[in-house]
């Protein structure tokens, strides 16, 4: 209890302080509401998604037990349907539909026949399958087959990159489930019960990929972020600071040093790391439009992978919108991303605050102040 009376004090005082406490609060209600928002926005989302698929759960069982009474000329059009998620050239065959048989002829690749033939007997009111099409081993041979194509097979949901809302409501129900019934075996097996129901929940909970998740072959891409800032100024005053990276050194608390090589496309930075260590890579530009943009990668091999744009528009006023997006691949990927963001070490907030830093310093024509 003393240490709950502790939190309740200290956030009390936290609040309440005579000078920031108002600002505070303020900070505080719009997050709440941010939240609020976005907690209704979700259950709306969860509730049309779980709409939409009982519609077609039972539009699929309709379909399977009313679906044998259809015509020749709808069983056709199902063929052809069904074709095309098994061959790489549907084109290549002819199909025809007499009193519910079904017969294929022209072209097919050698390995496919038999998967569309399984596939076109599951049809509802197909009563049988005649393929008198020719199977060949190698495309190059059959003028039908030029051209590139592929067979987009289904994925399975819970292996896609983004799972739908009742996807991720049922993994998330999953998750908590294998938390709560792990207690009940031994140790050896409740543990990985339980680091199981973390990753499942953790992925219901962000959305991303196991491999963003953690950042293992995740390649530069494990975290986005992209902030924006409106300056009362023409790119063409602009462009000389952004493009130079001299600058960044100057408005960016963390970086410590920018050197460019005498090509000008490569550059060695040292910026600020997690305990004020440190941390130096190297980065090449990949592309620069003069006046509107740049794009650069870190080379292989680096501690951090990434890669970043400098964007500028006109707009209206005289005034230029800038922004910045970079990609990135933290320690422990977006895992890693988020335990920073908790412990105040937001990349996002920190190049929110570095944008209106140089801001300040065009508009101003003053050195801004750094804040630790």
């Amino acid at each position: 209890m003393a240490g709950v009376g502790a939190a309740v004090g200290a956030a009390v005082e936290y609040l309440f302080d005579p000078d920031r406490g108002r600002s505070r609060r303020a900070k505080v209600r719009d997050q709440a509401s941010h939240a609020t928002h976005e907690l209704t926005y979700g259950l709306g989302r969860l509730s049309r998604d779980l709409r939409n698929r009982s519609r077609g759960v039972a539009a699929g069982t309709r379909f399977r037990l009313a679906g044998r009474s259809a015509d020749d000329r709808i069983l056709y059009e199902r063929v052809r349907a069904q074709i095309g998620r098994y061959l790489a050239h549907p084109h290549a065959v002819e199909v025809k539909v007499e009193e519910g048989v079904a017969r294929l002829d022209g072209d097919v690749l050698s390995g496919e026949d038999r998967r569309a033939v399984r596939g076109v007997r599951r049809i509802p009111g197909i009563k049988s399958v005649d393929a008198r099409w020719r199977v060949h081993r190698d495309a190059s041979e059959v003028p039908r087959f030029q051209g590139t194509s592929r067979v987009r097979s289904p994925v399975p949901e819970l292996f896609q990159q983004h799972w739908a809302p009742s996807a991720r409501f049922l993994a998330g129900t999953g998750a908590a489930a294998l938390w709560i019934f792990a207690r009940r075996f031994p140790r050896a097996i409740s543990w990985p019960l339980r680091g199981a129901g973390l990753v499942l929940g953790a992925r219901a909970a962000t959305n991303l990929p196991l491999r963003r998740l953690t950042g293992i072959n995740a390649g530069r891409r494990a975290v986005d972020v992209t902030r924006a800032v409106s300056i009362a100024a023409p790119p063409e005053r602009i462009w000389p600071l952004v493009s130079d990276y001299s600058i960044f050194a100057r408005i960016m608390p963390d970086v410590r040093e920018v050197r460019r090589s005498p090509d000008g496309r490569r550059s060695h930075w040292e910026i600020r790391g997690p305990m004020g260590r440190a941390v130096r890579f190297d980065a090449v530009e990949t592309g620069r439009q003069e006046g509107s943009h740049i794009t650069w990668k870190s080379l292989e091999g680096q501690l951090i992978a990434h890669t970043g744009e400098v964007r500028l528009a006109p707009e209206q006023g005289g005034k230029t919108r800038v922004q910045v997006q970079l990609t990135y691949n933290p320690v422990a990927g977006a895992a890693g991303h988020a335990i920073a963001r908790l412990l105040g070490a937001d990349p996002g907030t920190r190049l929110k605050e570095d944008l209106l830093r140089l801001k300040s310093y065009i508009e101003e024509q003053k050195q801004p102040a750094m804040s630790g």
